[in-house]
């Protein structure tokens, strides 16, 4: 992109990615979603924000309007949890390239965030993060570091056995309660 002489480059950028998330409109208006004006404006002060707490820049419009097309036909998405739900995979997905030393593309990360947000996470983007953080991030991390014994052999099975984690840690059935001992058996002073 050629920038013209005394243009800000930041309004330009910002030009850019409001006009890619307002070309999203025709596709996820199939699914019954659309984003007004407030919403896109929403969603470019998220990257921003998102991007100067990951310490990050990024050229051009963005990874949003891959995440907004991506999840755009997710059932755990609805009109009134959109927005709200894309500015949080927006700071997630930042926060897995970073931790994942960009070992993974953009692609295929959200392909996998995608994948786990529907079948394991079901919409939890808390159980998402874990999952992804604790299981993907450190596969990648390990395998390019170059200790092949310590990752597993498949990004997928390091990032389910982290959402299997995940889900024991938020399943309070499973949960052992360890304040009560077993039940006495014996004599009691009362008894006596």
């Amino acid at each position: 992109m050629i920038i013209p002489f005394g243009e800000d480059p930041t309004q330009i950028q910002r030009a850019v990615a409001l006009q890619e998330l307002e070309s999203c409109n025709p596709v996820i208006a199939k699914h019954g979603l659309v984003l007004s004006a407030e919403d896109t404006q929403a969603l470019v002060r998220g990257r921003r924000d998102a991007l100067k707490s990951a310490g990050r820049i990024e050229f051009g419009g963005g990874v949003v309007k891959d995440l907004v097309l991506s999840f755009a036909s997710s059932p755990y998405v609805s009109q009134e949890t959109f927005v709200e739900t894309v500015l949080d995979l927006q700071e997630l997905f930042y926060e897995v390239k970073n931790e994942s030393l960009e070992q993974i593309t953009d692609d295929e990360l959200i392909a996998k965030m995608r994948a786990l947000f529907d079948d394991v996470a079901s919409g939890d983007l808390g159980y998402l993060e874990e999952a992804l953080l604790e299981g993907l991030a450190r596969h990648v991390r390990e395998e390019s570091l170059g200790d092949p014994d310590a990752a597993d052999p498949d990004a997928d099975t390091a990032a389910m056995n982290a959402a299997t984690l995940a889900y024991h840690r938020y399943n309070v059935s499973d949960w052992v309660d360890e304040t009560y001992s077993p039940p006495w058996e014996g004599s009691s002073w009362l008894d006596e």
